[in-house]
């Protein structure tokens, strides 16, 4: 006699790599959520799993004062850090590391 799968293996599937959750917020919160997707272009998931990112990997910080969590404060990926541009430029093959180590080797 064969088994079937269960009915939610499907479900399981196609989303084993996500968490599903429901989130209840007040009415106001809710509004502007809804109002930030219209003016945005992004769907309210979107704005939610953002802030809960930012939320979490700043979680820390907030035990510092606040003078100072902009130091410590990681920057996003693909933010302005990964474009810094070097004016003048970089002579050709040489990159950041590179003159990095050549500057510490010379000191000692």
């Amino acid at each position: 006699m064969a088994t079937t799968a269960p009915a939610d293996e499907w479900y399981r599937k196609r989303y084993r790599d996500l968490v599903a959750m429901n989130l209840r917020l007040p009415e106001e919160l809710a509004n502007a959520l809804r109002e930030l997707s219209e003016e945005t272009g992004r769907s309210q998931q979107e704005l939610a799993r953002e802030a809960l990112e930012e939320y979490v990997r700043d979680y820390r910080l907030r035990a510092y004062p606040k003078e100072v969590r902009h130091l410590i404060t990681p920057a996003p990926e693909g933010s302005w850090s990964d474009a810094i541009l070097l004016d003048p430029p970089l002579p050709e093959g040489t990159d950041v590391q590179r003159l990095l180590k050549e500057q510490r080797q010379e000191r000692y």
